[in-house]
């Protein structure tokens, strides 16, 4: 043991992530356990780390480890690495255990892992598959339920005021490799104001353990909330439905000595038993929001503004002539629900006319809410000579910090007016907001040139133009009647329209691949060119993705012509994209090697096979 620890610290020790902050991560692949199962325990550590401990594995038997596997991967030319111990178990009895922390030490400091508690069950049930997620015949069993794929909500707060900002998460979950997932579902969030953050256009998936099971997540929609009432308010279920390719068990024998009834031995790692896609539904708990209400008594000035802001009051002339316009601009800045501020109401001199403003937003939502400006521009327009305020407007919100209400006041603002110059009082002929709004559409310019006069009592009917403009649309109804035809028979065969565009498909979900590999990111790349190999030979072969198998797929090839050889190639590259989407692959193959492999293969594929 100790001998194999000088080796593999060694080998570490090349890595550049020394430098980072060390971690020693324990999962498990499945909790809970039936006593008559096996489930590995992983410990894996991101530096280069020396002197190993594991905790007490009393409570259960080891049937092998610690096995050792490292990874590396370059991504911009930095090289990051990790060291994974690893050991199989089984539970010698029922009941909740814990297994403790790991040591392992890291440039002399000591670095532990996080306990983790495993709950033991009676022995498992053979043939019964969980409900939602069950594809089975006569002779495979799917085994997959809502432990192994589900959708969770996050709220960045669970308690809030009337009008402050959260942000909810809602996260798919799975254990399994996903082929696609849709979404059903979406939550109505009522009681809420609501905004979207955008996400990536392709799912996002990281490591993340909970309850001691290792999953890979990504995030399918992400929401900023501000809360229109006090009281309990919930965060609704979002539903779902994914495809996952999971690993099914041949139940042809009953023994108790076939060791590859085992759900340990019947891993995809090992290639053994067979692959198939499933169906599976998932839907979200819903979760419940505490929403405070706001103190009683706000000031006259609040409108429900919540949040920190500050307000400012800037008119762009303040020495005009009666009859001119002013353009008075009233900000409001900060963080909050800037959105749902209404305009300040102030009064102003029976001699300026005020228009309804304009309202203008420079607002950025984000995870930590909302940010920016809100603008109210309003058109002021002095009818009279004289001296005029606009005078100080109060704005008052709910400050989170101190809890409390704070009212704001902008400065005064003098208008100094002086008389209008002769001929202006035209504009100013009526005092009512829709004579100035219309006054363009009022006055026409006269004519000084040439006039040609037409005499307006000849009909239109029966005339040319009529007569044109008549037998245009009888002239279009064959075209009409085409093109319905057309697509009616486009729209009766899918299959058949998907399976002619197949190849021009495939070679545009390949494009979207080759971004992924300039940029790096190398498992993204091999699931996103997983996903285009199966939809490839779905559209191709005419067969739904649900019932999609790699026997099924490799039958039909066999039967439309396709040479052994360029079979054997795809299988080839599908079986290490699968592999290195969720593990390192055990040969060296370049992206870019793969990359030329599908496009090649799926050209061959196309010329050979018989339509």
């Amino acid at each position: 043991m100790r001998m194999m620890l000088i080796i593999i610290s060694s080998l570490t020790g090349l890595s550049s992530i020394a430098n980072a902050q060390a971690s020693l991560t324990a999962s498990v692949t499945r909790n809970p356990v039936a006593v008559d199962q096996q489930f590995q325990l992983n410990f894996s550590l991101n530096a280069s780390g020396s002197n190993f401990s594991p905790p007490d594995l009393s409570d259960f038997t080891v049937l092998s480890g610690p096995n050792q596997s490292t990874s590396m991967q370059f991504i911009n030319g930095n090289m990051t690495q990790s060291l994974t111990l690893s050991y199989i178990l089984q539970p010698k009895r029922e009941g909740s255990f814990k297994i403790g922390s790991a040591v392992v030490f890291v440039n002399g400091q000591k670095v532990m892992s996080t306990p983790i508690s495993v709950t033991v069950t009676k022995n498992s049930t053979s043939g019964t598959g969980q409900s939602g997620g069950k594809n089975q015949n006569t002779d495979e069993k799917s085994n997959i339920s809502s432990k192994n794929i589900y959708i969770k909500v996050e709220a960045s707060k669970k308690s809030l005021y009337q009008g402050e900002a959260l942000v909810a998460t809602y996260k798919l979950y799975s254990t399994v490799p996903l082929i696609n997932y849709g979404i059903n579902k979406v939550p109505s969030l009522n009681g809420f104001w609501s905004h979207d953050i955008e996400l990536p256009s392709q799912l996002q998936l990281t490591n993340e353990v909970y309850n001691g099971v290792n999953f890979q997540v990504g995030v399918i929609k992400k929401v900023v909330l501000f809360p229109q009432q006090s009281g309990v308010l919930v965060l609704d279920p979002m539903e779902g439905e994914c495809i996952a390719r999971v690993q099914v068990r041949r139940n042809n024998s009953n023994s108790p000595f076939d060791v590859f009834n085992d759900p340990f031995f019947n891993d995809p790692f090992f290639g053994m038993g067979g692959v198939r896609n499933v169906k599976f539904a998932v839907k979200s708990e819903p979760l419940q929001i505490q929403v405070k209400g706001l103190p009683s008594g706000p000031p006259s000035s609040f409108s429900g503004a919540v949040g920190k802001f500050e307000i400012e009051g800037i008119a762009d002339l303040t020495s005009i002539k009666a009859n001119d316009p002013v353009t008075f601009r009233l900000k409001i800045k900060g963080q909050g629900n800037l959105k749902l501020i209404d305009a300040p109401v102030f009064d102003l001199s029976p001699d300026i006319e005020k228009y309804d403003p304009k309202i203008t937003d420079n607002v950025v939502i984000n995870s930590n809410g909302a940010l920016g400006t809100r603008t109210f521009e309003y058109l002021l327009i002095p009818r009279h000579q004289g001296s005029y305020e606009i005078p100080p407007i109060e704005f008052a919100y709910f400050d989170l910090n101190q809890k409390r209400y704070v009212t704001l006041k902008t400065n005064k603002i003098v208008l100094k007016v002086e008389k209008g110059a002769a001929g202006s009082a035209s504009i100013s002929s009526g005092s009512g907001k829709s004579d100035f709004q219309l006054l363009n559409r009022e006055i026409r310019f006269i004519k000084t040139q040439n006039v040609d006069f037409k005499d307006a009592s000849g009909s239109f009917v029966a005339s040319i133009y009529f007569w044109i403009l008549t037998l245009i649309p009888l002239l279009l109804l064959p075209v009409v009647f085409y093109v319905r035809y057309h697509q009616s028979k486009v729209d009766s065969d899918i299959s058949g329209y998907k399976s002619k565009r197949a190849n021009s498909l495939a070679k545009k979900k390949l494009r979207s691949a080759k971004k992924m590999m300039q940029v790096g990111t190398e498992k993204e790349f091999f699931a996103e060119i997983t996903k285009v190999i199966y939809g490839f030979i779905g559209d191709k072969l005419k067969i739904p993705v649900s019932d999609l198998s790699r026997e099924l797929a490799v039958m039909r090839l066999t039967s439309s012509g396709v040479s052994q050889e360029t079979i054997n190639k795809l299988m080839d590259t599908l079986d290490y994209c699968e592999m290195s989407s969720y593990a390192r692959g055990i040969e060296n193959r370049s992206v870019t090697d793969i990359y030329s492999s599908v496009e090649s293969t799926i050209t061959s594929i196309e010329n050979e096979i018989h339509n």
